[in-house]
């Protein structure tokens, strides 16, 4: 399951996140960073090995946390399966 998180600062590294991350006790598969389109608003896509409950729970705990002077956004990116698109 993937969770997105937004609002991150720009300058913000990927070894930081990873460490907020593990201390919290998220299994982290991969992180990968975007700032769609503004350097300003750093974006992570966590994937990690978890169920959908887990990754809700993520998103819970990080959707309003106030971190490094930023409010951090977060929510489950539903996976497309392809399911029914055939029928």
């Amino acid at each position: 399951m993937n969770v997105v998180i937004r609002n991150l600062p720009g300058d913000v590294s990927e070894q930081e996140v990873m460490e907020a991350l593990k201390e919290a006790g998220v299994p982290v598969e991969e992180l990968t960073f975007t700032n769609e389109g503004n350097p300003e608003l750093g974006t992570v896509i966590v994937s990690m090995d978890t169920s959908h409950a887990g990754a809700n729970a993520l998103a819970k705990m990080v959707n309003g946390k106030l971190w490094k002077g930023r409010r951090l956004e977060a929510q489950v990116m539903q996976e497309f399966t392809g399911q029914g698109l055939n029928k």
